[in-house]
């Protein structure tokens, strides 16, 4: 084979080699149709049982409220006629503020003993766990008395007129109490009794707390209104509302207890069941109530908001600055029950006030 032949097998064996050779870097697609994994932890306070003693962030470190419910569902009501339905609103209620810090679990009082509530708000909870319905929220400095416990970290305690667990981590001996966790020296107090009807108040008011106060611990039932007289079958709500799931006979959403409690349209026994109104209808009509100055609340009052069908209802108890922390009765969520606590309500919220009060 002559050289001008041997030299264009040899450009042909070349261009050959090229063709099949590197045909650029290999490309890696992503499915977006995959979820990603992320790692969120979920933040609790409930009390649990760990191998290594929980150390809790010193009050000044920025250490973020523990809260058992991220976001603590409120009044989803019946849809009035119009279509607009009462939605989940973002709330908030601790089972106790940021603690003293400490490395292992305090031990048990004796039977009997008086405590005090080192947290700024705790909860009181019908059963171990924040599953459990609050029945009530104490203030720092409150006085309560052991009956029972601990059951992982849960005591049984007696406030007031309740009896209910909460955490042991906010609860300290009289002896052991310094009034400066509570920001300064708090006036010794029962609990539920800065909070209570006073004497000279109107009977159909004190009416209304009493209905209210029977009502504490019941479920939340969405679209519905009623409550037992004897405390039992206070039924359950799990999920999301209005996409929730109730059991049991008993139990009612925001603006069902109000309209309950109210004794509105006409009177009727707390174990009838009854929805009707909705918090557009409180908000936007005037039936059997009417608006009143914020400013002005008085024990018995509602305060309430409905914006672009979300909205939510309160029974207002007391407080100093109807801005500020107020008492109130609620049924605050599915998560929650209906309970009676202390909370700041929104300034969205318009003050309204039954009618013949």
């Amino acid at each position: 084979m002559g050289p001008f032949r041997r030299g264009a097998c040899l450009a042909l064996l070349l261009a050959s080699a090229a063709a099949c050779g590197d045909q650029g870097p290999l490309i890696e697609t992503v499915d977006d149709d995959v979820p990603a994994v992320v790692d969120r932890p979920r933040v609790s306070d409930a009390p649990r049982a760990v191998d290594a003693p929980v150390v809790a962030p010193p009050r000044d470190a920025g250490a973020v409220v523990v809260r058992d419910v991220p976001v603590a569902a409120m009044d989803a009501g019946a849809p009035d006629a119009g279509g607009t339905s009462d939605d989940l609103t973002p709330d908030l209620t601790p089972d106790g503020g940021a603690a003293t810090v400490m490395d292992v679990e305090p031990p048990a009082p004796t039977m009997g003993a008086t405590l005090r509530v080192t947290a700024t708000s705790l909860n009181l909870r019908s059963g171990v766990g924040t599953s459990h319905a609050i029945l009530t929220v104490l203030s720092c400095g409150t006085r309560v008395t052991f009956v029972g416990g601990p059951t992982t970290g849960w005591w049984n305690v007696r406030a007031g007129t309740f009896t209910g667990w909460a955490s042991g981590a906010y609860l300290v001996t009289e002896t052991a109490f310094d009034a400066s966790v509570c920001g300064g020296a708090p006036t010794p107090i029962d609990a539920g009794t800065p909070t209570g009807p006073t004497p000279t108040m109107p009977g159909e008011v004190s009416q209304m707390f009493t209905l209210a106060r029977s009502a504490v611990g019941y479920s939340y039932y969405w679209g519905h209104g009623s409550w037992g007289t004897d405390g039992r079958d206070r039924g359950s709500c799990s999920g999301s509302c209005p996409s929730c799931t109730h059991t049991g006979r008993y139990g009612a959403d925001c603006s069902g207890f109000v309209a309950k409690v109210w004794q509105i349209p006409s009177p009727s026994p707390v174990t009838t069941d009854r929805h009707p109104y909705s918090t557009y209808n409180f908000v936007n009509s005037a039936t059997h109530w009417s608006r009143v100055n914020r400013a002005s609340l008085r024990p018995g009052d509602a305060l309430t908001y409905n914006t672009n069908g979300a909205g939510h209802i309160v029974l207002y108890e007391s407080g100093s600055d109807p801005w500020g922390s107020v008492w109130v009765y609620e049924a605050r969520g599915c998560a929650t029950g209906i309970v009676h606590n202390l909370r700041t309500i929104g300034s969205n919220y318009v003050a309204i006030r039954r009618e013949g009060l």
